[in-house]
């Protein structure tokens, strides 16, 4: 059972919002390019773990913010009986070299041991357990997905999953779901009570002005300007995808919002972002529309 799905990053929704606004400079397109590449390795890893079926409670993108503890974040959690299965997610691609603190791609690229990190997660993920009164068994990996991806000198790491052990690990969590028992009742309710909104980490995102983003609607196909707009529909000039133009504008006020969250959102403001393209009685219903929403939710 797939407990949640998982959502694009907030810091990767800004950041690309930011590459079709603005000119980034060449350190945050490489940012961009890595938060990119990492989320759709956690949706290749998704599309595995769908395939579990309903012995199991698989949980993905996790932000924990314990009541005693430190606040931790977590690719995915497969929880099977009482054993719950922690992952870090990487898809790294190319030939990296092992080493117990560093990994190292030739000629001059070094991330940091991810077992190291996952070897933290658990260990939070474990104290977390306590405050809340279980004493689950904790089995953490980190998951390599990407399948042109090699790690030379890897040492014989149970923790450790490489591509070519994806399919016999799977295979393996699905024997295991045939013997275990459902995991104990209001479990999932109380761990996911500490469950909030993962921060955007700022010190990673260029600034940014308003004055300085390109103004205009963007297609919520492809992601260009080039729309041609009609009495209630719209089509893309690039793509050729169609919508109705109620669909575009608020597309346009929540990409502003995930841009600017702590401003104050108003017609005029909205009528300035969308490049005076729709009319300001047209942005007027639409945001009514929305607080009506928002204030049933």
């Amino acid at each position: 059972m797939i407990d949640n799905k998982r959502l694009k990053p907030i810091s990767l929704v800004i950041m690309e919002s930011l590459e079709r606004r603005t000119t980034l400079s060449r350190k945050h397109t490489h940012y961009l390019k890595a938060l990119q590449k990492g989320f759709e390795g956690e949706l290749a890893f998704d599309r595995m773990t769908e395939q579990l079926g309903l012995g199991c409670i698989v949980v993905n993108d996790l932000f924990l913010q314990p009541s005693m503890s430190n606040a931790f974040q977590i690719d995915t959690v497969v929880i099977i009986g009482e054993t719950i299965y922690l992952y870090e997610i990487k898809n790294y691609s190319g030939d990296y070299y092992y080493g117990s603190e560093m990994l190292l791609k030739k000629p001059d690229f070094e991330v940091s041991n991810p077992l190291i990190q996952v070897q933290s997660t658990k260990n939070k993920l474990k104290i977390f357990l306590k405050e809340l009164g279980y004493t689950f068994e904790v089995k953490a990996f980190v998951v390599y997905v990407h399948p042109e991806f090699t790690l030379f000198y890897a040492p014989e790491d149970k923790t450790m999953i490489l591509p070519t052990q994806l399919k016999s690990h799977f295979t393996a969590l699905k024997n295991e779901m045939v013997a275990m028992k459902k995991p104990p009742k209001n479990f999932i309710k109380n761990f996911m009570t500490y469950k909030v909104k993962q921060p955007v980490f700022i010190e990673d995102i260029p600034n940014y002005q308003f004055s300085d983003l390109k103004k205009g609607m963007r297609c919520e196909k492809c992601g260009g300007f080039e729309l041609s707009i009609y009495r209630q529909t719209y089509q893309c000039d690039n793509c050729s995808y169609k919508n109705i133009v109620n669909s575009v504008v608020l597309a346009s006020i929540l990409e502003y919002q995930q841009l600017f969250p702590t401003h104050k959102v108003s017609t005029h403001i909205v009528y300035s972002w969308c490049d005076e393209m729709v009319s300001k009685k047209r942005i007027r219903r639409v945001l009514n529309a929305l607080s009506k929403n928002e204030s049933r939710e």
